[in-house]
């Protein structure tokens, strides 16, 4: 068996030498960032690249129509309308298609269908379009209309391009299970003649407290109380807004509210951005208080569940959950220590300035205000980048201080090979696309 690794161009040649000749082949690539960094415009020129050398192409599209991609696509000379394309759920290709494109429709024909097959089992099973079950059932159909499972093959018989934008979209209403089902798809769907661009869309949040805010971290095996703003300074330089993935294991206590205990959970992320919105001030009876953005969620009591509610929409004598004990030990979880109490007073307060929010694997809400609180946070997107082979990271800089449109692109991470470790200032050229200008003194040979 060979140890050579076979590279798959991403059709930036910039980023193909930064890959050291692109991307090993069969490895599983998170695109990541938020919107309008050019992740898009990175999936297009990947499917180009594929086309022009013969590969076929799966393109899943949630984001988009397929017709607005092309469109696009056709600003920069990528002209993928000049192959021929199959919309799954259509009728059968009078040829074999170059490029398969799986839409929102083409999910809720396949939801359909999946709902018919097991209507004789479950009558009450209905699938939805962007279930990961059906994403799965739709690829797989799509391999079959390429061509590329005969002989009652499993796997593609030759190398494929599957481009995912994105896959947020099945996990939006269901945060916490991104890594989950970052798993399912890449047991069901992986193979080693499969090379995928998986985009992981970090929409900004909104939802956000404020700096001086105090949290709960355990890392290093220490528990310390430090305000939000204080612990995310590590993480970004001065003036730095975005997403932040943390490196190391880091937990914040977390509130269940289904078994209604707390819990030590996985920060995964933080998030900092520039807000010029009057912040919402809540104060409880017994002195707790939180200054929150607008649509910063809240956990309240509703009869005997818990449920978000957004700040801008609770009133006063609404209860709110809390640790029953004033002392939380580092030696683990404080089981069904909850209570709750009366919120005493909301009023706005104007604000100029940076806000954060954390990424908590399991119940995405973590402890944070005087005493504590409960702040619910609904940042997504997180889970893919730990089951990808390599993310290429996409962000903005702060364009309140830069006063124009800065991107960014990086290499976080790609497994079996080096790659270049600085970042790129990226230009959307017309006529062209993507172009990548190496940042600092590493740029050798790039």
């Amino acid at each position: 068996m060979s140890d050579e690794i076979i590279r798959v161009s991403t059709g930036i040649d910039k980023l193909d030498a930064a890959l050291q000749g692109g991307v090993p082949k069969g490895s599983w690539v998170a695109i990541t960032g938020e919107p309008g960094t050019g992740k898009s415009i990175l999936c297009m020129h990947y499917a180009w690249a594929g086309l022009k050398v013969g590969d076929p192409v799966i393109y899943v599209t949630t984001e988009a129509e397929f017709r607005d991609v092309v469109r696009q696509a056709r600003q920069f000379r990528m002209f993928l309308d000049d192959y021929e394309i199959h919309y799954l759920g259509s009728k059968a290709p009078l040829r074999k298609p170059q490029l398969v494109v799986v839409d929102i429709f083409s999910l809720l024909k396949t939801a359909k269908q999946l709902s018919a097959d097991v209507e004789e089992i479950d009558k009450s099973r209905r699938y939805a379009a962007l279930e990961i079950d059906v994403l799965i059932a739709a690829i797989r159909e799509a391999y079959r209309v390429l061509g590329l499972l005969e002989g009652g093959r499993h796997s593609p018989s030759r190398h494929v391009r599957l481009i995912i934008d994105s896959l947020s979209a099945f996990w939006a209403d269901r945060p916490a299970m991104a890594r989950r089902y970052s798993y399912q798809l890449k047991i069901a769907t992986h193979r080693e003649n499969v090379t995928a661009y998986l985009v992981s869309q970090y929409a900004m949040t909104t939802k956000s407290v404020s700096p001086g805010t105090p949290i709960i971290i355990r890392e290093d095996g220490r528990v310390k109380s430090i305000p939000v703003d204080e612990w995310s300074s590590k993480f970004f330089s001065r003036g730095e807004t975005g997403v932040k993935a943390i490196p190391y294991k880091a937990y914040t206590l977390s509130f269940d509210p289904i078994r209604k205990v707390i819990e030590w959970d996985e920060v995964l992320a933080v998030v900092k951005h520039f807000e010029r919105r009057p912040l919402i001030k809540i104060v409880t009876e017994d002195g707790r208080g939180i200054l929150v953005t607008e649509d910063h969620s809240i956990y309240a009591a509703h009869g005997n569940k818990y449920i978000p509610v957004k700040a801008g929409r609770l009133r006063a004598g609404d209860l709110l959950p809390i640790p029953k004990s004033s002392i939380i030990a580092d030696s683990g979880n404080v089981e069904g220590e909850v209570d709750t109490v009366k919120i005493s007073r909301i009023s706005k307060v104007d604000f100029k300035g940076f806000v954060y929010d954390l990424s908590v694997q399991k119940n995405q809400n973590f402890l944070a205000g005087h005493k504590p609180l409960i702040a619910h946070n609904s940042t997504f997107g997180f889970g893919l980048e730990h089951i990808a082979d390599g993310v290429i990271h996409l962000w903005t800089a702060n364009v309140e201080e830069a006063k124009e449109v800065r991107r960014f692109l990086i290499i976080k991470k790609m497994r079996m090979t080096n790659h270049y470790e600085g970042a790129f200032r990226l230009y959307i050229v017309p006529g062209k696309g993507i172009e990548l200008r190496p940042l600092g003194g590493a740029a050798a040979g790039i």
